[in-house]
């Protein structure tokens, strides 16, 4: 537990120290860390991987656009959005992203068609999307409130391998373990010799760790009933950890992928029968009998660098989940 501490201490170090001395090679962004339950301290899932002068997206759950608002990223500069599965939490932030990134803003208006990859059914989401939007899009064309180039959707749908691969950013996919949910896909981002993997709902499955190997930074799920709660209803507590990485799940996959650094994303809380969520503290403890490389738990909004020297996680303070970007 010590040793985790310390290692964890030394990337909070390391963060402070400003990004250009490393040469900034790939910026890895949590805009929300939530699930489908409503938690006002944690968006939707979503992360936002910078490398070179891209922008991609990884689960756009709601809240995405605000949250890229407050990263300072502007909406027209989203050069694509990779959605893991078509479950609810990890697309309901489309529709805002969408709508609003044509409009006329002080930072500028997209004016590309939206871009998105994903599973079997991505293009049912375009075409909702459309849909839904349809009437919208025509009055603000008529009010010149958007750009006819931005109202145009691009959806791929992907199989294992690599699905994008531009300007040496390389993006591969691969299948992982949710249950009956399929297909579900992990994502590898690769850019000039570093390496970001990142997970959504998933359980332990040879083919997750063997695609996470190497990775600098790895984003994995969890899910956690607190032991007050399992020892009153395991068998709630079961039916989840059955298509979700509990805490000992979690330290096998990362015991076996060996990631410089673990950021946890993603994460459920179960609480019920009036027994309060775990705590952060529960969830860190119970990951570390298990675990004793580095990892931190991720909140919405928290940032890291990957370059040649090493992951370094930004300098973080949680009010600025709730703060307009100075």
């Amino acid at each position: 537990m010590k040793n985790i501490a310390k290692l964890a201490s030394a990337v909070v170090v390391a963060g402070l120290l400003t990004t250009s001395a490393f040469g900034q090679s790939m910026k890895v962004t949590l805009l929300g860390t939530g699930t489908p339950i409503l938690n006002i301290n944690r968006f939707g899932i979503s992360m936002l991987v910078e490398a070179g002068h891209q922008h991609l997206l990884f689960d756009a759950g709601r809240g995405v656009a605000m949250r890229l608002h407050q990263a300072k990223v502007p909406l027209r500069d989203v050069d694509a959005v990779f959605v893991s599965l078509m479950n609810s939490d990890h697309v309901t932030g489309l529709a805002d992203l969408y709508a609003s990134a044509p409009h006329p803003t002080d930072d500028g208006r997209r004016t590309a068609p939206f871009v998105m990859y994903g599973p079997d059914g991505i293009e049912n989401v375009a075409a909702g999307l459309q849909l839904m939007l349809k009437d919208n899009n025509r009055l603000r064309l008529l009010a010149h409130e958007t750009n006819p180039g931005a109202i145009g959707i691009q959806a791929h749908t992907i199989e294992p391998g690599v699905v994008y691969d531009k300007d040496g950013v390389k993006v591969s996919a691969f299948l992982i373990q949710h249950g009956v949910t399929e297909p579900d896909y992990g994502y590898r981002v690769e850019y000039k010799g570093h390496t970001v993997v990142i997970t959504d709902d998933c359980t332990y499955s040879d083919n997750l760790t063997k695609n996470a190997k190497g990775a600098d930074l790895m984003v994995q799920s969890v899910a956690i009933a607190s032991r007050a709660l399992e020892k009153v209803d395991m068998d709630y507590a079961n039916h989840f950890y059955s298509y979700l990485a509990n805490p000992d799940t979690v330290g096998k996959i990362l015991s076996e992928s060996k990631p410089k650094l673990a950021v946890l994303a993603h994460i459920s809380l179960y609480s019920r029968h009036g027994i309060q969520r775990a705590s952060m503290d529960e969830l860190r403890s119970r990951i570390a009998e298990h675990y004793d490389g580095p990892f931190v738990i991720g909140d919405d909004l928290m940032s890291f660098v990957i370059d040649d020297s090493g992951v370094h996680q930004q300098p973080y303070n949680a009010d600025v989940k709730f703060q307009e970007p100075g």
